[in-house]
């Protein structure tokens, strides 16, 4: 019979296993440090990405934007010239909410980190409320410093025409979206006018 992993351990020099427990921890403790380092840096360039959209700064929002999907649309002039003139369309007012949420992912491949993480919004516009939860795929080149983002679409085939080598082990989740239909305004009650030609006339005193 093979030895037990007890009896391994008893039978290890006490300095060897002190050295393998704080190597172990070390180690441990190492990858926590790093995954919280990554996400404290997709929440910094996702804010920066919303604050970009936001404040209508497309330059902002393009430096925080995968470079895949800039490439499919042409280049960053492009890009920028699209997105421009698409939500030129949408009144700034319509907007109601537009802010990142949890990150659902941190996973790191041979070349970089990609992550998965959360868009919420809500927009009221031609009658319509719109409120949804889309999730966004980040990416990573320097350890977890600096990331670009793209919309997955809830589909991870439309997510790797973006990105090719996109992680099997990211799960990109249903979009949630509930569409409500606005009641129109109600009309000013209009002010009752007297018809053109006729003035009132103060009531009559009574002869004495």
């Amino acid at each position: 019979m093979f030895p037990t992993f007890e009896i391994i351990i008893r039978l290890m020099p006490k300095r060897f296993i002190f050295f393998t427990l704080f190597s172990f921890f070390t180690l441990s403790g190492q990858a926590q440090f790093d995954t919280s380092f990554a996400r404290s840096g997709i929440r910094h360039c996702a804010d920066s990405l919303i604050y970009g959209f936001k404040t209508r700064d497309w330059d902002l929002f393009t430096r925080y934007s995968n470079p895949g999907m800039i490439g499919t649309m042409g280049g960053t002039a492009e890009f920028k010239e699209y997105i421009s003139k698409t939500f030129a369309q949408v009144p700034d007012s319509a907007w109601k909410k537009y802010q990142p949420g949890a990150i659902l992912q941190v996973v790191k491949t041979q070349a970089e980190l990609q992550s998965v993480i959360e868009l919420h919004s809500i927009i009221e516009w031609q009658g319509q409320r719109i409120t949804a939860t889309s999730y966004l795929v980040g990416q990573s080149w320097d350890g977890g410093r600096f990331w670009t983002f793209f919309d997955s679409q809830s589909d991870v085939n439309a997510a790797r025409t973006i990105k090719p080598d996109l992680s099997a082990e990211l799960i990109i989740p249903a979009k949630k979206e509930q569409v409500e239909y606005l009641s129109p305004p109600r009309p000013a009650k209009q002010l009752q006018q007297t018809p053109p030609g006729k003035t009132k006339t103060p009531g009559k005193t009574k002869d004495r």
